[in-house]
């Protein structure tokens, strides 16, 4: 009988606990995060949703067995308390706390004739200890070692001045002797990339600042490790796929995902669904399949906007359609229209004006509008979500014969 999992416990695009199964390791970005961790500052980890942030910090703070709680900023926006989530974290709610004693004294009265007592009762408030400082000592008292709290989903709070202020507040205070006895510190987890600049333009510029220290942003991972991913998943799944087909696929999702760890178990995940309905044989021509059922599952409103950008067929509108086409096959993570200009002349040579194509002015109009495609700075642009170029390079094909750029027409 094969030995098979289920696809749902091999493939985990959404799974928030490391699938130590189907880890792959990523040395660089490990060894930074553990030394900034054994630092006697806060460490800030960033990069682009999906390219497995918190299976790196949870990787590194398991094996390296450091004590830690994971606070939520979503949360903290939620209460709009960043102080109630930390301490809900640590103190689970609902924990009786003593908030005074009453003391009964009885004092003897030694009369002529008899021999009694008379009461007095006195009732004592005892000095509330601050919250966060209380539940940085329970914490303490768990373990002696260092400690960090994990404030993931930094994105949630970042445009809220008020959480970020309490945030720098907070990084602060932890210098004070009250809270650094307890021996804590932070990792701030997100997507924003500009959160030291952030702190540099607030008054506690140099107090947060050299305060944390950030690691290399966490990108996508490399054809090598989507080629492990690939390989460990589809063993699991008893799936054999080896030699010149394995390197074949491996580099379809590689192209297809960027090496975004989520897409990329997303793809596979479809993938394995397509060769489960077809008795478990894989064959290349699936792909296509898995290509719509991962559109359909992941990627509706980034169709949607390449759709809103797409245009008719009439000669100027075709520009655009050539460009988006361009975009979708550049290699570069930023480009200008110097760029896309020298592709166009390439990959579409008969339909090159005398005049200028006007290849900025269209690269400028996609950076604009409610649903834009890319972002721009300077003269320099870059795709507004990378799963918008996973899509363009998944429905967007060129007819060399006829010199036209087709977008095919998914359902989704």
């Amino acid at each position: 009988m094969i030995n098979r999992k289920n696809i749902t416990e091999v493939f985990t695009p959404r799974q928030s606990e490391v699938n130590d199964d189907m880890y792959v390791e990523r040395p660089r970005h490990e060894k930074a995060l553990k030394r900034a961790l054994n630092r006697n500052s806060h460490s800030l980890v960033f990069g682009e949703s999906g390219n497995g942030k918190s299976w790196l910090y949870k990787k590194v703070l398991s094996e390296n067995s450091i004590p830690h709680v994971i606070a939520n900023c979503a949360n903290a926006s939620r209460l709009k308390s960043i102080t109630q989530e930390i301490c809900n974290c640590i103190i689970e709610p609902g924990t009786v706390n003593k908030l005074g004693f009453n003391e009964e004294k009885v004092a003897e009265i030694n009369a002529y004739f008899a021999k009694g007592g008379l009461k007095h009762n006195s009732n004592y408030d005892i000095a509330q200890e601050e919250p966060l400082l209380k539940a940085f000592r329970v914490f303490h008292e768990s373990n002696d070692s260092k400690k960090i709290i994990v404030l993931d989903n930094l994105e949630s709070i970042f445009d809220s001045v008020e959480l970020m202020n309490e945030l720098a507040d907070i990084i602060i205070l932890l210098d004070d002797e009250r809270y650094s006895t307890c021996n804590i510190n932070f990792l701030i987890v997100g997507v924003p990339s500009g959160v030291l600049q952030y702190f540099s333009e607030t008054k506690n510029v140099e107090s947060v600042s050299n305060r944390i220290n950030e690691i290399d942003k966490v990108v996508g991972l490399d054809s090598g490790q989507v080629m492990e991913i690939v390989k460990k998943g589809f063993d699991q799944l008893a799936i054999k796929i080896t030699g010149e087909k394995l390197i074949q696929l491996a580099r379809q999702v590689y192209f297809i995902t960027l090496g975004i760890p989520q897409r990329v178990h997303e793809y596979c995940e479809s993938l394995a669904y397509e060769i489960e309905d077809n008795d478990w044989k894989y064959e290349r021509s699936l792909w296509t399949k898995a290509n719509l059922q991962w559109l359909k599952q992941g990627l509706r409103q980034s169709y949607n906007v390449i759709d809103c950008h797409w245009g008719n067929r009439s000669t100027a509108v075709a520009r655009k359609n050539q460009v988006i086409y361009c975009i979708g096959n550049i290699s570069t993570h930023q480009f200008d229209s110097k760029k896309i200009d020298a592709m166009i002349r390439v990959e579409f040579p008969s339909t090159i004006p005398k005049t200028n194509m006007g290849i900025g002015s269209i690269l400028s109009k996609l950076s604009e509008g409610t649903t834009p495609l890319l972002n721009k700075s300077d003269n320099n642009y870059s795709i507004r979500d990378p799963r918008f170029l996973m899509c363009i390079r998944t429905v967007i094909y060129k007819d060399a014969s006829k010199q036209t750029v087709i977008k095919k027409n998914f359902k989704v």
